[in-house]
């Protein structure tokens, strides 16, 4: 990906190591500040486009030289998209239009080449499409983001913007389980009806974390998940495999609804769970580190074309690569490594949320 796009303009390596401050952070606030001061002239959306790709390079060039921190990447480039999606609804004028974060863009912590999960709350369905066309329209500068709201009532079936009473009826009678602990990572973004659609949701969210079956319900989630988006190898699959990072995510999530622990990012939710006496510290030590080893190997393969992959080739060669980029020594350090992550996570998994439901 990097490759192409230096290809394409190789003034950008240029402009990108010649700042000052490589190795700091780009902030919300200084992405929102660049994109006003940009000279937009006709092709405003252009240059929009033009500026994520310089931005999306700064931060890779700073994750493989290892200048972010342990979760770097996955905030920067929380704040490049949120400061970009900011900019083009001002620039649609579509700021009556509100937005809800949903996902790991509702946590702040998304990947390389990964969509943004959205809800459109209100009446103007005008305007999120105007919206949703105009992030994902690729041109010569590539596309700006590309925004999934497939998260909202009734799935893709239903309508694209929602009233407050249509979310309040569906999350009170009709929603699926999965739709509830989905809520765990709605974060207001935009609009008037933010804060609103905020109670609406956690109130909701607080109802199912009470049910007695909650662990049940989520292993059976967890299960179907494997078995429809599954990769057909365990081994190989470290997002929905055993021990993988979806098992991880729920792992925590199902622990923060059973407490009522409203958090977002998923770092900080580990970090209030154990807080709260749910998690030792051996087990928010070992949690953490391996959770952030499978993060760490999503991030090399997603890096490398910028698109979603979760999944490791079963090519030597190719493993081998791999283990260089996660500053493995060699392939017999990195299998160890990636089997002892996945292992703990399925232990941790087991003791709170399968053995416990039993």
């Amino acid at each position: 990906f990097a490759s192409e796009l230096l290809i394409r303009r190789p003034q950008l390596f240029e402009e990108i190591t010649r700042e000052e401050q490589l190795d700091q952070a780009i902030t919300l606030e200084e992405h929102l500040r660049r994109l006003n001061s940009l000279d937009l002239g006709g092709a405003s959306f252009d240059a929009v486009r033009a500026y994520r790709q310089s931005q999306l390079l700064r931060i890779l060039l700073r994750d493989v030289l290892s200048l972010s921190a342990l979760t770097g990447p996955q905030t920067e480039l929380a704040a490049l998209a949120e400061a970009c999606l900011l900019f083009v609804i001002k620039l649609l004028g579509s700021e009556q239009l509100t937005i809800i974060a949903l996902g790991k863009f509702g946590g702040r912590e998304i990947s390389y080449g990964a969509d943004l999960d959205v809800v459109f709350v209100g009446d103007n369905i005008r305007a999120a499409q105007n919206l949703i066309v105009t992030m994902a329209q690729p041109t010569a500068e590539g596309n700006i983001w590309v925004l999934d709201a497939r998260l909202r009532p009734e799935g893709e079936k239903g309508p694209l913007v929602c009233s407050l009473e249509t979310y309040r009826s569906y999350y009170a009678g009709r929603a699926q389980p999965w739709e509830l602990q989905a809520l765990t990572r709605a974060r207001a973004f935009a609009g008037p009806l933010q804060n609103e659609f905020i109670e609406i949701a956690k109130r909701a969210w607080d109802t199912a974390g009470q049910h007695a079956d909650l662990g049940v319900r989520i292993d059976n989630m967890l299960e179907r998940i494997r078995r429809e988006r599954g990769s057909g190898s365990d081994f190989l699959d470290f997002k929905t495999g055993t021990g993988g990072m979806i098992e991880g995510e729920f792992l925590v999530q199902a622990l923060q609804m059973r407490e009522n622990i409203w958090e977002t990012n998923w770092e900080n939710a580990v970090d209030r769970l154990h807080e709260a006496g749910c998690l030792s510290d051996s087990e928010l030590a070992n949690l953490k580190n391996a959770y952030r080893f499978l993060r760490k190997c999503e991030l090399a393969l997603r890096r490398y074309e910028n698109k979603s992959v979760s999944v490791i080739s079963d090519n030597p060669t190719e493993q081998r690569k791999l283990a260089v980029r996660v500053g493995c020594p060699d392939l017999d350090g990195f299998r160890a490594k990636y089997v002892d992550a996945r292992e703990r996570i399925h232990a941790l998994y087991n003791r709170h949320i399968k053995n416990a439901s039993d």
